[in-house]
């Protein structure tokens, strides 16, 4: 059965395994999608975009003549006065305006006001501050309420990942707010190689929903109200008639264009001197951005690595506009399950029916084909493909068409290894008992039955023989002795070609695989010269799968674990000296969890293992109240032997501890986030009379979007109390608080201690406190201030140094007195470094 449909069976594993790889949904492959749609954006045809939007540019000429940027406010509205004049339908004023004591005390910013009063139809942006939580409050100006938008849902409120989450904004100075046409936001979002390809259209922010500028700029051009605008979550964007396909997160797939050449472009320069025809304005949407060269915003983008924000925002606008936008189809993922599977039951019926040079011909064509379908999809119809899966599939198709022949699979052991082969002598030997037959006629079927060989071994020497005494005997004697010696002919020639001399090389076919005119002879294993030899590599084999299993195994009771409690174990996820942590499957409802041992073998005084146990059971349960987004959650506690053990949350991630040993260059608002995070577990733990004690990198686990969780609340208590008391080494106190090494009574700051540790080591990659040995380190903690981490590395923001400096104070009422505190430190310095625009005024 296997023999005959091996081909087809390879064919459809084939289709099988790219479905399962389109599931899993690969990093590494999501990034060489982006470089197929980089590619299509190179090979478009120039499809000219709607004539209606033009950029008014402050560019170098216009610098030169009118002074160098920053303009005082009241230029500005001379500009936006002789822009008015050409009466465009709308204006996006594309720069960031901050409040400014000089100008407003010189009423500039009234004057700008004023011009927007007059216009009526201006659009100005304001910045935010992205949260990783959606606030709880309800709390906005009214002039902001005003351009809030709607969502299609009962409960009027999205999922947190349904759209961009803000924690603050920074509007324009008040005048300006008041007589916009319209406010929206200006966020931009970044794929892993750095590019733009993702607008976000809408923001949550205290209680309310708002459009970005470009989704605001839009709606102003249609003369669409805002309160009209609806957010679809996680599918699309509702603008009047005009449905605005997103991502499960709210943001558009950008259509870019060709740059430079898509739309019209003056200079401010000629627009302020009049040296524009200003009625080409007339009707049109107008986009003012700085594009000087020092002082512009650039952006890499699938069609360009340094692309002006004027025109990043206005092919996102006129995408809205005109409902150019890439697309896929809504059902995409079950018309490429489809495909990927229809590719492999096709070739599975057509490859092994034909040659291997057809082969290569259908899946090159196939490939043509697919190339050509992904590129008209995408140029006439705007519709993005996934392309690279079916590509994969012919790929794999491609290496596998060599091997569809049964006998190249026989070959490899594929097929039944019982049936008969057919070896090139006895389809020699076959061959010429045919040729013999058909020049002497027809033989009697009875006394033909006689000539079969027996093979034995890959000779056929003893079946010839016996066929020469039992066709002696018959009529066709003559006959049959020429088949005989036919045979034995070719006999002598198939052992010739396969017993010749080892240097000379036989012929072989194209595919790699020796000639049909030799035959495949299986070497015999060397044997050992002595059978001291064939004992020593018994010994060594049974030495090496020894080692093999000592290696999985952290104890000789955990080596034998197949489940802990309820829990069975999947697989060994860490070792340490404490025990080990397992990933383990809750039977009962099917959840993965991490299993934490702790070994209690070393203690065998029973009042004392009975303590310690009931210890531990106080202990997890006391931390398994904890329920905090930053905190690993604890669901089970146990024993199994003397092994007492943890059943926790599964987290997908590594440890800081990890990232810090691979000397990971954080950035540093990426600290303050981490740290913030970190914060607010420890704020949460210890309103609930909970102290960690034991922060350090080890109990940090880091997820993919550097979410932290904090582990082991409530067990390193127990580690590092009954631990130290019964004499077990616990590596080096580097995280340690001074007053828990001195022996003194200690509270939660001992935990904002550590965080500062942890906080100097990310920031400067080495630790505040150094000693050649444990006592030299311990009286460094104890007794030496630390450098600041600025001294270490001028790089360093010195807000840095006064967090980190004041964590690790020796005394802990000169610490900060709660995690609070830190993150509020931490929140200012994330607002203060959010890097200002270079066009902001």
């Amino acid at each position: 059965m296997f023999t005959k449909y091996s081909s087809y069976i390879l064919c459809l594993l084939i289709a099988i395994l790219v479905v399962a790889v389109y599931t899993a949904d690969f990093s590494f492959l999501v990034r060489q999608e982006w470089k197929i749609q980089d590619l299509l954006y190179s090979v478009r045809s120039d499809t000219p975009f709607a004539g209606d939007i033009c950029l008014v540019n402050i560019d170098d000429h216009a610098l030169d003549k009118y002074g160098p940027w920053p303009w005082n406010r009241d230029r500005i509205g001379d500009l936006l006065a002789a822009v008015g004049t050409g009466e465009p339908k709308t204006v996006l004023m594309n720069i960031i305006f901050d409040y400014d004591v000089a100008q407003d005390t010189l009423d500039y910013t009234t004057i700008l006001s004023e011009q927007l009063a007059w216009m009526k139809n201006v659009v100005v942006p304001y910045e935010l501050v992205k949260a990783e939580f959606r606030s709880g409050k309800i709390s906005n100006p009214d002039y902001l309420r005003d351009f809030a938008i709607t969502v299609d849902n009962d409960l009027g409120i999205l999922p947190e990942h349904n759209t961009l989450l803000a924690r603050k904004i920074f509007m324009p100075p008040l005048p300006l707010t008041e007589f916009a046409s319209g406010l929206g936001f200006k966020y931009n979002i970044f794929d892993e190689d750095k590019k733009i390809r993702w607008m976000p259209l809408s923001m949550h922010h205290e209680g309310y929903y708002y459009p970005s500028v470009e989704l605001m700029t839009a709606a102003r051009y249609l003369n669409i109200d805002p309160s009209l605008i609806t957010i679809n979550g996680g599918k699309s964007v509702q603008l009047g008639g005009i449905t605005i396909p997103t991502n499960d997160r709210g943001e558009m797939f950008v259509n870019y264009g060709k740059p430079g050449a898509t739309f019209g472009r003056f200079s401010a320069a000629e627009v302020l001197a009049e040296k524009v025809d200003l009625k080409t304005f007339k009707g049109k949407l107008i986009i003012i951005s700085v594009t000087a060269e020092n002082e512009a915003e650039y952006y890499s983008t699938p069609v360009s690595s340094r692309l002006e924000d004027s025109e990043l925002t206005a092919f996102a606008i006129e995408n809205i506009v005109h409902g150019n936008f890439l697309k896929r189809f809504s059902n995409q993922a079950m018309i490429d399950l489809i495909t990927l599977f229809a590719l492999g039951i096709l070739f599975a019926f057509v490859l092994p029916r034909v040659i291997l040079m057809y082969r290569l011909i259908i899946i090159a064509g196939t490939f043509i084909i697919l190339a050509n379908v992904t590129y008209v999809l995408f140029n006439s119809y705007g519709i993005m493909g996934r392309p690279l899966y079916i590509g994969i599939e012919l790929f794999l198709l491609l290496l596998a068409v060599p091997i569809m022949d049964n006998e190249i699979l026989s070959r490899l052991g594929l097929l039944n290894s019982g049936q008969d082969k057919i070896t090139p002598a006895s389809r020699a030997r076959k061959a010429a008992a045919d040729d013999v037959l058909a020049r002497s006629g027809p033989v009697p079927i009875a006394k033909t039955a006689s000539v079969e060989t027996t093979q034995m071994g890959g000779s056929t020497a003893l079946g010839n023989t016996a066929m020469e005494k039992t066709v002696s005997a018959q009529p066709e004697k003559a006959v049959m002795q020429e088949i005989s010696a036919a045979q034995t002919k070719a006999d002598a020639c198939a052992d010739y070609q396969t017993i010749k001399p080892a240097d000379e090389n036989p012929p072989a076919d194209s595919s790699g695989w020796e000639s049909d005119s030799g035959r495949e002879i299986s070497p015999l294993p060397e044997k050992p010269a002595t059978e001291a030899e064939a004992l020593s590599e018994m010994e060594m084999a049974s030495q090496q799968s020894q080692d093999n299993e000592d290696a999985f195994s952290s104890t000789p009771t955990e080596s034998k674990l197949r489940n802990l409690g309820r829990y069975k174990i999947i697989g060994l996820l860490g070792k340490g000296a404490m025990g080990s942590v397992y990933k383990g499957l809750d039977p009962a409802i099917n959840r993965n969890v991490a299993l934490k041992t702790i070994r209690l073998d070393f203690i065998s005084d029973p009042e004392e293992f009975a303590e310690l146990k009931e210890r531990l059971f106080r202990e997890a349960r006391a931390a398994g109240v904890l329920s905090h987004p930053n905190i690993v959650t604890i669901y089970d506690v146990g024993t199994e032997g003397k092994l007492q053990y943890i059943a926790m949350e599964h987290i997908q991630g590594v440890t800081l501890e990890e990232m810090i040993r691979r000397k990971v260059k954080f950035n540093y608002r990426i600290i303050a986030q981490m740290i913030t995070q970190i914060c607010g577990a420890l704020d949460y733990a210890h309103s609930q009379k909970i102290v960690h004690r034991d922060i350090k990198p080890a109990n940090i686990m880091v997820q993919k979007d550097y979410t932290v969780k904090v582990m082991d609340f409530g067990i390193a208590r127990v580690d590092s109390t009954s631990m130290t008391r019964t004499g077990i080494a616990m590596g080096t106190p580097n995280y340690i608080a001074p007053e828990q090494l001195q022996g003194k009574q200690v509270d939660h700051r001992c935990d904002i201690f550590s965080l500062g540790v942890m906080l100097y080591e990310m920031l400067t990659g080495r630790r505040p406190f150094h000693g050649e040995n444990l006592t030299a380190l311990i009286y460094s903690i104890i007794n030496r201030d630390p450098e600041p981490p600025s001294t270490v590395d001028p790089a360093i923001p010195n807000l840095f140094d006064r967090v980190a400096i004041k964590a690790l104070k020796k005394n802990p009422n000169e610490r900060y007195q709660k995690a609070g505190d830190v993150a509020a430190d931490l929140a200012d310095f994330i607002q203060s470094f959010t890097p200002a625009r270079k066009g902001s005024i």
